[in-house]
């Protein structure tokens, strides 16, 4: 293999642990196999973010320790776990250390029935008996598989549905891997998320300065001067060509620098874990799109790039969508009040595109204006 195609083998082994910070030969073969063959260029870029790859076994995981308390992270995903499934989520990770050999999700049920209700545990019980609680079991579960600490046994769907809507049967099989639920587990880890280091103040922070830009720029959609501290910000602008330079190596992307701040843009090609698919051929997507390129237009430009709509003028901006393209809207968007800026909205902000005070205000960040002036085209009324 050239020397060039082994560099990016490399950097595609470490955009996809970023993406994926736990992987199994399971979970993910092809990853999985890039990132062992490449590890120590992929930990030696982890070390560049003050992060640390750890290794039990076959599994292997990414562990993002936190600085001054905190950790740089993209916005969260709208479709992420809630509390309840989280906490759920911990309590099955302790039962799976009392498995050994096959199990099935209703033996899994009852250990965290029983766990749930020592005395000194401190999470509202579990009850199998509750139809909505075994749905957040079940999703649950579904988290330590998407980790690769459970690995389904049985592919019957039907089985998993009968348990999960009446309680019936097993449920699901499953086996427990051992090293991935320890680096799960891992103590040390547990301890550095729970308990970080706290801000030391001023001098911590100058310490730390590379070490957050090349967090920031690498893990979030993008770095915005308006929102940074200024001495933070100051530091960037000065040096935002040795840091942009550092990301290009480990990335392969090529980062944009503008007025407001910069952005890492990665080719289509990567992890798609990495790369947002959007927007799609689908009516959310494309009002999302137009109503971010509406907001632009009607809203408020400030000095620091960003575009701040009153709630009344996020209305209007619906109401303007719903006026031009409202036979093409699908049913919910048309009947459901609050529908379509709902939806929108929830895009927006997954995307690191919109901020949403509680005021009910916009304010449409510097980004969304890679989006603007979509050239939308329908051809046909769907319900879809």
């Amino acid at each position: 293999m050239s020397t060039s195609a082994d560099t990016r083998d490399a950097q595609r082994a470490f955009l996809g642990l970023l993406a994926t910070p736990m992987i199994t030969p399971a979970t993910d073969p092809g990853l999985h196999r890039l990132v062992l063959r490449h590890l120590r260029a992929v930990t030696e870029s982890a070390g560049r973010l003050g992060y640390r790859v750890q290794r039990v076994g076959r599994t292997v995981r990414l562990i993002r320790i936190p600085i001054a308390g905190k950790v740089s992270a993209p916005p969260r995903p709208a479709a992420a776990p809630d509390r309840r499934v989280l906490a759920l989520t911990c309590v099955l990770a302790a039962c799976c250390e009392e498995i050994a050999g096959p199990v099935t999700l209703q033996r899994l049920s009852d250990l965290v029935r029983d766990l749930s209700a020592t005395a000194g545990v401190r999470i509202q019980p579990y009850d199998p008996e509750d139809r909505p609680q075994r749905k957040l079991l079940r999703a649950a579960a579904t988290v330590l598989e998407t980790w690769g600490v459970l690995r389904r046994r049985t592919s019957d769907e039907h089985l998993l549905d009968e348990w999960t809507e009446r309680g019936h049967g097993p449920g699901a099989g499953y086996d427990v891997d051992r090293d991935a639920l320890l680096l799960m587990t891992s103590p040390d880890v547990l301890a550095a998320a729970l308990a970080p280091e706290a801000d030391d103040g001023a001098e911590q922070r100058a310490a730390t300065r590379t070490v957050r830009q090349l967090r920031s720029l690498t893990e979030t959609p993008a770095v915005l001067y308006a929102g940074l501290d200024p001495d933070d910000a100051e530091a960037w602008k000065a040096a935002r060509g040795p840091r942009a330079g550092d990301v290009a190596r480990m990335t392969g992307g090529q980062v944009e620098a503008r007025a407001e701040g910069l952005v890492l843009v990665l080719t289509g090609d990567e992890n798609p874990a990495t790369v947002a698919d959007w927007p799609r051929a689908r009516a959310a997507d494309w009002v999302a799109l137009l109503m971010a390129d509406g907001a632009g237009q009607a809203g408020t430009r400030q000095p620091d790039g960003t575009v701040t709509l009153t709630d009344a003028q996020v209305e209007e901006v619906v109401a303007d969508l719903v006026e031009w393209r409202g036979d093409y809207l699908n049913k919910a968007q048309r009947e459901v009040p609050g529908a379509l800026r709902a939806g929108a909205e929830e895009q927006l902000t997954e995307l690191g595109l919109l901020r949403t005070p509680p005021d009910g205000s916009w304010i449409l960040l510097p980004v969304a204006g890679r989006y603007r002036a979509p050239g939308v085209t329908i051809t046909d009324a769907t319900e879809a």
